[in-house]
């Protein structure tokens, strides 16, 4: 079984990244926003990094995309 982390969504947005995290922690699934610390000091850092990053377990990636399909996540990075 893998542990790595793969990315399933990105937003523009702190709080909106914080909401999708809850949404799959809420389903059981593991999620990680990797650069949390740095966005909620510098919110505009999210143009220079890309975007806020949500991360899930490798094993979880399609499970999560199919919650976050459901929940009406519209930036889908797959």
């Amino acid at each position: 079984m893998t542990h790595e982390w793969c990315e399933v969504r990105r937003c523009n947005w702190l709080h909106e990244a914080e909401l999708l995290k809850s949404v799959l922690e809420g389903s059981g699934i593991d999620a990680l926003i990797p650069d949390q610390h740095t966005l909620g000091v510098q919110p505009l850092y999210a143009n220079i990094l890309g975007g806020v990053r949500i991360l899930v377990r490798a094993r979880d990636r399609e499970r999560a995309n199919a919650i976050l399909d459901s929940a009406g996540s519209a930036d889908r990075d797959t």
